[in-house]
């Protein structure tokens, strides 16, 4: 019945997806008339549908998909992510682990989900953390196709009553659901999840590889991005919209008490670039895109270009990480904002950055939990509700900055506790090969 209803309204109402900016230009493809590439559903071995969101589920999947494609070189996979910057991810990180990157079914229309389903052909579905969709779940009950959630979280607000009755529905249409941890476990059995559906493998976005830089390559970048060395760099990544005017005035009041602190910000949705570069010059900074500054190969011929910013903007998928490189301080966007909830947290700790977090993590929790609980994360009590909000960050940023030392170690005990905590991607594979085992 409320499959029906679900189907009847998105029937209706998907037209409207056309005035969804990140949509246009899309819609075609997201309706399934996409090319195979070199992706053959007909060739013998394990075909596979992975689903992504957006570029920070491409990253947290890339991994599991890796082990996957080492256990069985016979698999091929096809990634679908909802989003541009999911697409931009998937051909910069997996462009060799995957045979086909498409868009997500449109609005998980039953029709469309048939014409996927045929054309693909695949004999297992993967989706990764919440993502929970009927009708592609739904037709790959009926076809046979089990159906596995890896990476799985669940948090209990808000499932009573209709809604928790819907999403519960949901859950059940999963053969298996793979936790990031004990946690998440309980919280599926509380749900009413039965125990046999259920295996923990730990989070695998703690499993991402990073290349390893020179000291050579790392002087580059912070000469491309025109670093003092005397000064400390601030890196802010992942925001959203409020944090940027918030961070803004918060690194003004520091440079107004005498702090000269560097900044780099990457907003999470890189469309959004014009409305933050009009932000920073309301209060006061010189921002320059990434896209403007000379590549390091080529910037010799033009040193003098870059005195005149004094804060670069990240306007390129696929580089924060490195942006991260650069950092005495990363600030993690999301968590300022109360409708956001954090992003991954761990592509700074890997590299033994020190964190300063906001008060809401509920979408990292497991993550920054584990960092408390071995002092190995900062914390800021203020968000851009907030009437001190920018006093009050700027005193929960001037701390770290002034005390370098000690905000290695933390970053230090970060990186180790990151690194410990690997191996998730080759418990989540065991428990997806025993399902189609």
């Amino acid at each position: 019945m409320l499959l029906a209803v679900y189907n009847a309204l998105i029937s209706v109402l998907w037209p409207l997806l056309y005035l969804y900016p990140p949509f246009r230009g899309t819609i075609r493809a997201r309706l399934g008339h996409f090319e195979l590439g070199s992706y053959d559903p007909a060739a013998p071995g394990l075909k596979v549908l992975v689903n992504a969101v957006s570029a920070g589920e491409v990253v947290a999947i890339s991994s599991f998909i890796r082990e996957l494609k080492r256990r069985r070189p016979d698999c091929q996979v096809v990634l679908l992510t909802t989003t541009d910057s999911g697409q931009e991810m998937a051909r910069q990180k997996l462009a060799d682990a995957v045979s086909l990157a498409c868009y997500f079914p449109l609005a998980d229309l039953p029709f469309v989900v048939k014409r996927y389903l045929d054309k693909l052909r695949p004999e297992l579905y993967i989706s990764c953390e919440s993502e929970l969709w009927p009708n592609i779940q739904s037709q790959c009950r009926r076809r046979g196709i089990p159906v596995a959630l890896v990476n799985a979280r669940l948090y209990l607000h808000n499932k009573t009553g209709l809604r928790g009755a819907v999403v519960r529905g949901l859950y059940q249409l999963c053969d298996l659901i793979v936790c990031q941890d004990e946690d998440q476990r309980g919280n599926f059995l509380k749900f009413g999840l039965p125990d046999q559906v259920l295996a923990v493998s730990g989070n695998t976005k703690f499993d991402f590889e990073v290349e390893a830089w020179d000291e050579w390559r790392l002087a580059q970048w912070r000469e491309l991005f025109a670093l003092d060395p005397q000064q400390p760099v601030l890196v802010a990544g992942s925001t959203h919209p409020g944090e940027e005017a918030l961070i803004f005035s918060a690194v003004q009041e520091l440079r107004g008490r005498g702090m000269h602190l560097q900044l780099v910000l990457a907003p999470r949705h890189i469309e959004r670039i014009s409305e933050v570069q009009q932000s920073a010059l309301q209060a006061g900074f010189r921002p320059r895109l990434l896209s403007q500054l000379q590549a390091p190969e080529e910037h010799h011929a033009s040193l003098g270009a870059h005195h005149r910013h004094d804060l670069v903007l990240v306007d390129r998928y696929g580089v924060l990480l490195d942006c991260y490189r650069l950092a005495d301080l990363v600030l993690m966007g999301g968590t300022f904002h109360p409708k956001v909830g954090g992003h991954n947290i761990l592509e700074a700790t890997i590299l033994g950055k020190p964190v300063l977090a906001g008060p809401h993590v509920y979408s990292i929790l497991a993550q920054t939990a584990m960092l408390e609980r071995a002092e190995a994360l900062l914390r800021a009590d203020c968000d851009i509700s907030s009437a001190d909000g920018p006093a009050a960050l700027a005193s929960a940023l001037q701390t770290p900055l002034q005390h370098p030392a000690r905000s290695a170690e933390l970053g230090e005990r970060a990186r180790k506790l990151t690194l410990a905590n690997q191996g998730s991607a080759k418990r989540a594979v065991d428990a997806v090969l025993k399902l189609i085992r």
